[in-house]
């Protein structure tokens, strides 16, 4: 079901990342929810937090909170959910019962090509690319 993210969400996505990987992921996903996807999590700051402390929150919603940030390559960070809704895609809620509230995933449209998947990755502001 669609979903609305605010613009100024921090969005964290975890591997594959190349294109080719991202493509046959996104096929996987299809199988299982009948829709070309990818997970995401995502959430805004909440009062007096940092973005540092968001990613923090959002590593540990992914069950990934022993994640360095600083150290780690697992995952992207885009700079707003603004940038992926900019480059023509949307959020979905799963439906189900047991999906985390900042669980997500960016639908890639009817039967995306590689360059639909190029599109998603450079919403991802590669200066900040972990």
């Amino acid at each position: 079901m669609p979903a609305d993210v605010p613009r100024d969400a921090v969005v964290i996505r975890f591997r594959p990342t190349m294109p080719e990987d991202v493509l046959r992921s996104a096929g996987k996903w299809y199988r299982f929810t009948g829709v070309y996807g990818l997970s995401v999590f995502t959430d805004v700051a909440h009062a007096a937090e940092s973005e540092h402390d968001v990613i923090g929150r959002l590593l540990k919603a992914s069950e990934m909170s022993n994640i360095d940030p600083a150290k780690n390559k697992k995952f992207y960070i885009c700079t707003s959910a603004g940038k992926i809704m900019d480059a023509g895609f949307s959020f979905r809620k799963d439906g189900d019962d047991d999906e985390r509230p900042e669980h997500y995933t960016v639908d890639l449209g009817e039967q995306p090509t590689l360059e639909v998947v190029e599109r998603f990755l450079e919403a991802f502001d590669i200066e900040r690319r972990r």
